[in-house]
């Protein structure tokens, strides 16, 4: 049998975790640190922090709060939004992140896929897909937080990224 998991994950803005329906009617539910706490306290098995507005933003993922939640909470965490480069992950990475969890930049440039994989292995590397059902009937995934429509194909894209993560090269397709 499969062991179940709990991986709550939280929305970040400003520092702050956010709740809303798709990044809309965002309202502050607190601090991202002590509610990553509290749900380690209460048995989760792992967290996800992702800064919602980051990538829209054009701006790079919260290096300071990822520092206090490594310093703060002993489960391991995830971290993703606004990450776009391989110095992006390192840099999260070396703050304290387990792992770092990627989509819009991965859609934008899935070389970095293999990158990320091929300089700390393929376990640190997430790759985050949205996808929205298009009027064309097809599942499309999406960048900038379901925002924007891209030219991939949902199957197609997950299969390529894991393929991408599996083969850890760093040789463009």
């Amino acid at each position: 049998m499969v062991a179940k998991r709990i991986i709550p994950c939280l929305d970040v803005k400003e520092g702050r975790t956010v709740k809303g329906i798709n990044f809309v009617g965002l309202k502050d539910v607190g601090d991202a640190v002590e509610l990553g706490r509290h749900y380690a306290r209460e048995g989760a098995d792992e967290l996800v922090y992702l800064d919602i507005s980051a990538t829209r933003e054009g701006r790079n993922t919260f290096t300071r709060l990822v520092e206090r939640i490594a310093d703060d909470i002993n489960i391991p965490f995830t971290v993703g939004g606004g990450i776009s480069t391989l110095d992006d992950a390192s840099r999260l990475l070396d703050a304290g992140a387990d792992k770092i969890s990627i989509n819009s930049a991965a859609i934008k440039d899935p070389s970095l896929i293999n990158r990320i994989a091929t300089r700390y292995g393929r376990q640190f590397v997430v790759v985050a897909i949205d996808a929205r059902l298009e009027a064309d009937g097809i599942w499309h995934a999406t960048t900038h937080g379901g925002s924007k429509a891209s030219d991939k194909e949902l199957f197609s894209w997950a299969a390529e990224a894991e393929d991408r993560v599996r083969a850890k090269s760093s040789s463009p397709r």
